[in-house]
């Protein structure tokens, strides 16, 4: 029977038990647990002391790695994991009693492929219930996966899938984009070459939280340049024009024009709207992918906001 090892890379005390208890509460036995301590200032340890169980494994990191760089961070870390898939959980995530056994039912009925999916429900800082994610079906060729994501139907966050361990190591890891921007979204994809199994329930718990990366406003620059690495990132890609009628209409969605669009989009929503006006235009001008008409429409559009609101 396969075995899912949880990396969780930690530096925040606050959720750590309540993310470790989620692990900790699974159906199935066949998992491992290893907390990578970044050389947090809070004493983590002793949370994870309060855990007697022997398939928790505790290695703190002689320098905090993910200040720098995040993806190296990812990386260092899954090289304890010894499972056949590998689970990025976060430190204050959260998984449902089922996620390992339904792991290793898609993973026992969909062999080949060396990505599962979970769908996500996203909670608040207290636990409280925010939304639900799409339901993919339960497998899907690489085609449909990239177009339920590029169409907005699957919302991605590095800690609802299994890769598997073997394919991660091949692939050379986590793909390596500033800040972890477009990381979690170029990885999944980059495996999904043999199709995707998908989980029928939201058996992973997105934190909603000001202390998440995303929220960090003083990295603006990066998730810019990170928005850029990964629309070309996708622009590059090179999958075959497929036989089945219903691929072909997924695949038809993967042309220059969308994708440019979606660039544009995500610049917009992801950056520019929350600028304050002294930012504004130094920031446009790190939209190196956007032509002028588009920085005009982010304007427009960014005075239209300040306007209503």
């Amino acid at each position: 029977m396969p075995k899912i090892s949880f990396v969780m890379p930690a530096y925040k005390a606050r959720f750590l038990s309540e993310a470790i208890g989620s692990i900790l509460s699974q159906t199935s036995s066949e998992w491992e647990l290893i907390i990578v301590d970044d050389c947090s200032p809070e004493s983590l340890r002793e949370i994870v002391d309060t855990f007697a169980d022997p398939r928790i494994r505790y290695v703190r990191n002689e320098r905090n790695l993910g200040r720098d760089d995040l993806v190296q961070q990812w990386n260092h870390s899954i090289s304890f994991a010894t499972g056949d898939y590998i689970v990025l959980a976060a430190d204050d995530d959260l998984y449902k009693p089922s996620f390992c056994e339904e792991i290793i039912r898609l993973s026992e009925k969909y062999p080949q492929v060396d990505l599962i999916h979970s769908s996500v429900e996203q909670i608040d800082e207290e636990g409280k219930h925010l939304w639900d994610d799409s339901i993919l079906p339960e497998f899907t060729s690489k085609y449909e996966y990239l177009h339920w994501w590029l169409t907005g139907h699957s919302f991605t966050c590095i800690g609802n899938f299994a890769f598997r361990r073997s394919a991660l190591l091949d692939l050379g890891g986590f793909m390596d984009f500033p800040c972890a921007f477009g990381s979690d979204i170029a990885t999944p994809i980059s495996l999904s070459k043999n199709g995707v199994a998908n989980t029928r329930k939201m058996l992973f718990c997105f934190r909603q939280s000001t202390q998440h990366l995303s929220a960090d406003s003083s990295r603006f620059k990066e998730k810019l340049e990170g928005i850029s690495k990964l629309s070309e990132f996708l622009r590059a890609i090179r999958y075959e024009e497929p036989d089945n009628p219903e691929d072909k209409a997924f695949y038809s969605i993967v042309n220059e024009d969308y994708l440019h669009k979606k660039c544009v989009y995500d610049y917009f929503n992801l950056v520019v709207k929350h600028l304050p006006l002294h930012d504004l235009f130094p920031y446009l001008r790190l939209c190196r992918l956007a032509d002028w008409k588009d920085k005009t429409m982010m304007t427009l559009r960014w005075i239209k906001r300040k306007v209503w609101d």
